[in-house]
């Protein structure tokens, strides 16, 4: 089942509508590949697009990198229905970035948050 409640980010782009998210099985698959969650801190140029590349895994696996790349640099830093936002430099701040962070934070408590109805023993 779907969770309605799930943060997305969808838009159009080039004739075709996208729609990005994270799931635990994405999430798994990232860090199959090579994406070390917990070391993106320190990877401060190419954290961003990557966590953006993980997000088409869920509805858009086939995606070429290279039209993900060109998307990455063609969406605007804030949504379309928000107003930018700015940091105490003056600087706007990156809220597709800020979004995804959150979509994978969603990500981590639906693989975190499983509770089965199959009871079970540890034995000895």
């Amino acid at each position: 089942m779907q969770n309605s409640n799930k943060t997305r980010i969808e838009f159009d782009y080039g004739g075709k509508h996208y729609k990005l998210e994270y799931t635990a099985a994405t999430l798994k698959k990232m860090e199959r590949s090579g994406v070390k969650l917990a070391k993106l801190d320190d990877m401060i140029f190419s954290a961003p697009e990557i966590l953006f590349r993980g997000a088409f895994y869920a509805n858009h696996p086939t995606e070429n990198p290279a039209t993900i790349h060109e998307i990455f640099k063609a969406l605007k830093r804030t949504a379309d229905d928000e107003e930018p936002k700015y940091d105490e430099d003056g600087n706007e701040v990156d809220e597709l970035v800020t979004a995804l962070g959150s979509m994978i934070e969603e990500a981590v408590n639906e693989w975190k948050g499983r509770s089965g109805n199959s009871g079970w023993k540890v034995t000895r």
